[in-house]
């Protein structure tokens, strides 16, 4: 049976942390993303609506974290049922041959028939199958889609290695600082993760993470941001500006920042994104866990 457990509980907390940190680094987007609640740096308001359950809070062997981003919306007005209910995010972490247990778990918890779009995020590559025939179980797959990532991580010492190392330097016209509020929209008009309430995620993210931009004469003409669970993203440079080495001196720059708040820096690559791989491999990132990113759209 399925036991929820409240985020506001700190021994609840504790105890869900506890097992997490005993499974990384499959475990750390949703350890991070969790860390960043307890600590204050997101506030759990942002998830909602938001459910956290595990199998038995005193023999912990799975948990499920089920939650939307919709929550970001600076208007709550605009939070009509439609856009409430228009997709949930599920992160989950399972021992080992407790398949069953996950499974029985998920029937409990997922909001199945009320729910357009769920995201499976960060799941384990060896989850997948079984995130596929349950779907198929419940008759629930109109659209399956699986994006098969890479999990990468950076130590310290490695990233001071790696400024002393590389050979990057700026162009004369171009400077490196924090992302203003006003560039929100336009790294939203890029993004390929676009939604009603992405605008909204992208304008906190620059206002409370670590967030910089490359700058051409005062245009903004790259960027790297901090996602809300820890991880680093939507590293994007404008086409004409590409082979200037932006995007690593960006990573550099926002990785010094990520070291003073947490103690573990991670992004997920597409697998088949060869040259992103490359580039963070350059830097002195190594894979940690092979995951998939699921989408699963109701009939």
């Amino acid at each position: 049976m399925a036991t929820q457990m409240d985020l506001s509980h700190e021994e609840s907390f504790q105890i869900v942390l506890h097992f997490l940190e005993a499974h990384l680094p499959e475990s750390l987007q949703i350890w991070s993303l969790l860390n960043y609640v307890q600590r204050g740096l997101v506030d759990r308001k942002y998830f909602w609506p938001h459910q956290l359950f595990v199998n038995d809070r005193n023999c912990i062997k799975c948990i499920v974290f089920v939650y939307s981003t919709v929550g970001f919306m600076s208007d709550s007005h605009l939070l009509h049922e439609d856009i409430a209910s228009s997709a949930r995010n599920v992160t989950f972490v399972s021992d080992e041959n407790n398949n069953e247990i996950l499974i029985t778990l998920l029937e409990q918890c997922m909001p199945l028939f009320n729910v357009k779009t769920i995201f499976f995020c960060d799941i384990a590559h060896r989850f997948s199958t079984i995130i596929e025939d349950f779907a198929r179980d419940k008759n629930l797959a109109g659209d399956f889609k699986i994006f098969p990532c890479l999990q990468v991580e950076l130590d310290q010492k490695t990233l001071e290695e790696t400024k002393k190392q590389t050979g990057l330097q700026l162009r004369s016209d171009i400077t490196i600082q924090r992302l203003s509020a006003t560039d929100a929209s336009l790294i939203d008009e890029f993004s390929i993760y676009k939604s009603d309430f992405s605008l909204a995620q992208i304008s906190f993210q620059i206002e409370h993470l670590p967030a910089f931009g490359a700058y051409c004469e005062g245009q903004l003409v790259s960027w790297c941001l901090t996602q809300f669970d820890g991880s680093f993203g939507m590293v994007f440079t404008m086409p004409e500006f590409r082979r200037l080495g932006l995007a690593a001196l960006l990573n550099i720059e926002l990785a010094s920042e990520l070291f003073k708040m947490q103690d573990r820096v991670f992004c997920f690559i597409v697998r088949e994104n060869q040259a992103s791989f490359k580039l963070f491999e350059k830097l002195g990132y190594h894979q940690t866990c092979a995951v998939d990113w699921i989408q699963l759209v109701s009939k």
